[in-house]
């Protein structure tokens, strides 16, 4: 095929956009076309692209394109998608090649620790939403030559780069399986961020509880490799997700592997407290007082009506709830209004008024504490669903309703599937190894070549 027939081809499957770029290059009569997207291609790159093709032309040496790696496809689709990633592409006379030469530089911010996965010791960087950097985060940490590094194109449209990792002899073969024949199998649905990606593999499902685990952090993307996890990244998403994931590997936290094994058994410890607290200690105390039943707090036990009880707790739940999502929303110039509104509607005035009484207001702010000590955002949602979910349950019938509601929630986490384990592994089936693992912090040990 004659060079002007590939170029127009090319052509006239691109927009008439201001950042798509083409070059006609005519050196020593050796004639050639350069695609590129100015937005996501290095000008530094580009320029020593050329400056190859003219040196090496012009002094009579086969063509050359460097520094970037080059492929020489056939398939003109590919050769676009190529192109629209950000790579060269380059057609040639006397070839039918198209070369794609690695020119991609993506806008992109500095790594900084990520905000919900904040740490005091260990170290201070988080993805991005650059899929280059974040493999090479984990790359800087994981020297090891058997470290698979994979990457896949999705998406009729968005051709979103897919990377997902494993190192070789320590990953669990059939997690390994499953997630490429699932990818492998994936229909034509557009991904845009992990989440589209984990819904289109493994379906949607009305289960509030994470059947994988979403991480920040490449440290913890570096531990879980090494224990023989499956991660998979998506361009333009600063996540990672883990594969599989359980309900306690999600309670973890990177400090535990930075703190001496005391302080961290001890933190751990009491991180668990936390988070059954914001299960079950606020519909436990429904419980107890729609059933007459006295407890440490001076609620005046005959004075309660049931309705408007339920009302005043789940205001107040509700209300903590806003100010979470506002302050997440909220820029930074604003949040010390955020804080001022906050006084008013959970302070002294609030109760003086009759929204809630203080004994309310302790009990849903344990409650939202123990959300706040969970490590997974994900997870600490799901306990605050079922934690509403339970908490009605007890204001109609009382501490029956908190046991039928605890039932409930312990079915539901018995029949929540993770890819292979159980959600409450190494519980449920027990597993002592794993317990030691999780709860004391085993040291992280891997096969030797």
């Amino acid at each position: 095929m004659k060079l002007q027939e590939r170029y127009d081809i090319i052509s006239s499957q691109l927009s008439s956009s201001f950042d798509v770029v083409s070059r006609h290059l005519s050196i020593q009569g050796t004639q050639a076309w350069v695609f590129f997207i100015s937005s996501l291609s290095d000008s530094a790159l580009i320029t020593r692209l050329v400056e190859s093709f003219v040196s090496t032309v012009s002094n009579h040496l086969n063509i050359t394109f460097y520094p970037g790696g080059v492929e020489a496809i056939q398939d003109d689709k590919k050769a676009i998608t190529n192109l629209l990633s950000g790579q060269a592409l380059v057609l040639l006379e006397h070839s039918d090649d198209y070369y794609c030469i690695e020119t991609r530089h993506y806008p992109a911010r500095s790594t900084s620790e990520p905000s919900v996965e904040k740490s005091v010791r260990g170290s201070h960087d988080g993805f991005v939403e650059n899929v280059i950097l974040n493999v090479g985060l984990i790359r800087r940490r994981i020297r090891d030559p058997r470290l698979v590094v994979t990457m896949n194109k999705e998406g009729v449209k968005t051709r979103t780069d897919i990377a997902y990792l494993y190192i070789d002899e320590l990953v669990d073969v059939d997690v390994l399986q499953d997630f490429e024949h699932r990818l492998k199998m994936l229909d034509e649905t557009e991904i845009l961020s992990e989440r589209n990606l984990c819904e289109s593999l493994y379906g949607k499902t009305w289960n509030p509880y994470p059947h994988v685990r979403y991480t920040e952090r490449p440290d913890i993307c570096a531990i879980h490799l090494l224990q023989g996890y499956l991660i998979a990244l998506v361009d333009n998403s600063p996540t990672a997700m883990i594969l599989p994931t359980t309900f306690f590997e999600q309670t973890k936290q990177i400090e535990e592997y930075t703190q001496t094994t005391m302080v961290a058994i001890f933190t751990r410890v009491l991180r668990l407290i936390g988070i059954a607290f914001s299960l079950y200690l606020l519909p436990l105390w429904i419980g107890l007082l729609i059933d007459r039943i006295p407890t440490m707090l001076k609620l005046p036990m005959l004075d309660i009506h049931p309705i408007t009880f339920g009302f005043q707790v789940i205001l107040a739940d509700i209300v903590v709830e806003w100010i979470r999502q506002s302050l997440i929303h909220t820029p930074s110039i604003l949040s010390s209004i955020m804080s001022f509104i906050a006084v008013f509607v959970l302070g002294d005035m609030a109760i003086e008024l009759g929204a809630y009484t203080s004994e309310i207001l302790i009990m849903v702010a344990v409650s939202n504490i123990g959300n706040l000590l969970t490590p997974s955002y994900e997870l600490s949602l799901a306990n605050k669903v079922f934690r509403i979910f339970i908490g009605t349950l007890a204001l109609f019938f009382g501490c029956n309703g908190f046991c039928i509601g605890v039932f409930i929630h312990m079915l539901i986490l018995l029949s929540t599937k993770t890819i292979k384990f159980p959600y409450l592994y190494p519980f449920i089936p027990f597993s002592y190894k794993e317990c030691k693992r999780i709860f004391v912090g085993a040291p992280i040990k891997v096969k030797k070549d």
